[in-house]
């Protein structure tokens, strides 16, 4: 005969939601510390970011782990919450799915940021390339003119 699961504990299960909001809530300072860093030209300190980023990635996996019996039979679960306990969840979930949502917001428009800053590098290399390109030209136009043209030194 299968044994069934020990219960889950609504104080363990609200431990567990804010320890997630909480590490939500240190993805978005980090997105903003992101945002500052592509908005400037500080490469190494934003790969720290992305570093520590992955780090709280990483947790809120470990966090989504831990949280999983609970969302398998989340009915029950909630249901067995008392009114106070209810409110705090619902609460909870509120504020981590609007963290989330700003989150994968910002993620999008520093990835849109990023995609300007690649194509006007490129453009500017381009535009060198081209430049050099013409010196160059110019440079073979003036020696092959030099050679046939008068010494006007004196």
């Amino acid at each position: 005969m299968p044994q069934s699961p020990p219960p889950l504990d609504p104080a363990r299960l609200l431990e567990l939601m804010r320890g997630q909001r909480d590490l939500y809530r240190r993805l978005g300072a980090l997105g903003a510390r992101q945002r500052t860093l592509v908005s400037g030209d500080q490469p190494e300190q934003l790969l720290s970011v992305l570093s520590e980023r992955h780090a709280l990635i990483s947790a809120l996996s470990q966090s989504n782990q831990e949280l999983a019996p609970y969302r398998r039979s989340w009915e029950t679960v909630y249901g067995g919450l008392n009114a106070a306990e209810r409110k705090d969840v619902a609460a909870l979930l509120a504020e981590i799915n609007g963290l989330l949502h700003t989150i994968l917001q910002a993620d999008q428009e520093d990835s849109a940021l990023l995609g300007a800053r690649k194509q006007s590098m490129a453009q500017a290399l381009q535009d060198l390339s081209g430049g050099q390109a013409a010196n160059a030209a110019y440079g073979r136009a003036a020696g092959a003119a030099g050679g046939s043209s008068a010494d006007l030194s004196g």
